[in-house]
């Protein structure tokens, strides 16, 4: 258990976390910090608890802890904490199916939005403050959508990330709760600061790729920043991050995501006004993912072309989407 300790006070001090903000009911701030030095033994649910309040699943922390890549094994998302954590930052599920799913949204993040600025007010704990504005960016996406505009620009202003951007740029080794921190808030950050930190997600990402847990992870990271820089028109940019996706998938091949990746270059051609090329890369997608059996995302990139091919710029917000695996 003092081994243990050691990496729980590593992972605390790198996300600037102090005893007081760890500590709960369950966990004292006397008793975390005789843990940390090897004085003190706790059970293994405590345990697992002390890694929900440091914001780590257990797979990360015997990453960190071994130092060492875990051994790649069948899949199957064996994380105690990564619901919970979501749930704790996020909050649950919203529903966008339809018009009347979206007004039901709005009024429920209306209400969760006040619940967390409340909670926030009577305990500003990191926790508090990044659900209370996630809340807020939420609400403005979904308000967005209702009003058929993009749900992201390039005139971002940043005016709810400023705590995540900040708590962000103080970590110096980032896991899996501030890439998904980052993923959260990168729809509401200024352009120049959230490509700042892209770089740093998928630097920090890559190691995922060992994890039976979250073996995608740095795919999607990238899949996301195209999503944005799409929906921005900023179109040189994605360009260069068209290059990225692809030499990751040529260092690490994914079926789904080789998919995922001529579908988002069958749409750059489209919106390049490279018409031709944008309908052939587009069939050999859709050939691709019929051919695997993988129907649902063979329907999903023919419709989606279709639309592109059919409509202008304006109407890409209509399919934009952000994976959290």
């Amino acid at each position: 258990m003092a081994a243990l300790g050691k990496t729980v006070r590593k992972i605390r001090k790198n996300k600037g976390l102090k005893l007081m903000d760890v500590a709960d009911n369950q966990l004292t701030a006397s008793f975390l910090s005789k843990f940390e030095r090897g004085l003190a033994d706790m059970s293994t649910s405590r345990f697992l608890h002390l890694l929900d309040r440091i914001f780590t699943t257990p797979e990360e922390f015997f990453y960190i802890h071994n130092g060492t890549p875990t051994e790649k094994k069948a899949s199957t998302d064996g994380y105690y904490s990564r619901t919970a954590m979501l749930d704790r930052l996020f909050g649950n599920y919203l529903s966008l199916d339809s018009p009347a799913d979206i007004q039901q949204t709005l009024t429920d993040l209306t209400r969760r939005e006040r619940a967390a600025a409340a909670q926030y007010q009577a305990a500003p704990t990191l926790l508090n403050v990044l659900h209370w504005r996630i809340q807020q960016v939420m609400r403005r996406m979904v308000t967005r959508l209702e009003q058929q505009r993009p749900l992201t620009s390039l005139n971002n202003t940043g005016q709810y990330s400023a705590e995540a951007q900040n708590y962000l740029y103080n970590v110096s080794d980032w896991g899996e709760f501030e890439l998904y921190v980052f993923t959260l808030f990168s729809l509401d950050m200024q352009v120049a600061d959230e490509r700042r930190l892209f770089k740093v997600a998928v630097k920090r990402s890559k190691k995922y790729s060992t994890f039976r847990g979250a073996p995608h992870l740095r795919f999607d990271m990238i899949a996301n920043q195209l999503f944005l820089e799409m929906n921005r028109r900023a179109y040189p940019v994605a360009a260069e991050y068209l290059e990225q996706y692809k030499a990751a998938l040529v260092a690490d091949p994914n079926a789904e995501h080789e998919i995922m990746y001529c579908f988002v270059r069958a749409w750059w051609l489209y919106r390049t006004g490279q018409r031709e090329t944008a309908a052939t890369v587009g069939q050999g997608a859709i050939r691709l993912a019929t051919a695997l059996r993988m129907t649902d995302i063979a329907q999903y990139v023919q419709n989606e072309l279709t639309q592109i091919a059919t409509h202008g710029p304006e109407a890409d917000y209509t399919f934009f989407r952000l994976v959290i695996e």
